[in-house]
């Protein structure tokens, strides 16, 4: 078993993922013919550093174990075989999802939590987030925020300064301490 300091790769063209319903699986083939693949009936997905850049560095994790430990890490998953690689692409499609908040109709705070109702560049939407900006809402950069809501389901200002004024007023009031 590696060490936690070491890095393990997973070859992508050892490495099949499948999907089945809203399971994500991964079945790790060996060298060897006569060594037996390694099946994981549930695995997650999650990009490493830069977030950004969720074609490189995925760290792919045992999802049937609830302190999901690291199985390996896929370098480039646009390597994946064309299967697989859809596979991944609908797996990340879910998991980094994060609808764009155009405008902001009303943010109401009641016993600890924010009622939200925004218009997204996805539709209107309504969410529930905790009351504590240091826990469920990060500046990642001057005027450019990310919301984590109840569901831990994420939502973005890109710039505080490009919604309406009436918006502006709202986000200032709740997010900015």
């Amino acid at each position: 078993m590696p060490k936690a300091f070491e890095v393990t790769y997973l070859d992508p063209q050892r490495s099949r993922f499948e999907r089945r319903g809203d399971t994500l699986s991964l079945t790790l083939l060996t060298d060897d013919a006569e060594a037996k693949a390694s099946y994981y009936p549930r695995v997650a997905l999650r990009a490493c550093f830069p977030v950004s850049d969720n074609t490189t560095f995925l760290s792919v994790r045992d999802a049937t174990d609830e302190t999901l430990p690291e199985l390996g890490i896929i370098e480039d998953w646009n390597q994946l075989q064309p299967d697989s690689r859809d596979a991944v692409a609908a797996e990340l499609g879910l998991h980094y999802f994060v609808p764009v908040i155009t405008q902001v109709f009303n943010i109401k705070e009641e016993l600890g939590f924010l009622y939200w109702t925004v218009q997204t560049d996805k539709g209107r939407k309504e969410f529930v987030m905790r009351n504590s900006v240091i826990h469920y809402a990060r500046e990642v950069a001057p005027g450019h925020w990310l919301l984590i809501d109840v569901n831990e389901a994420r939502y973005e200002i890109p710039d505080v300064a490009a919604l309406d004024a009436r918006s502006q007023k709202l986000v200032q009031q709740f997010l900015y301490l």
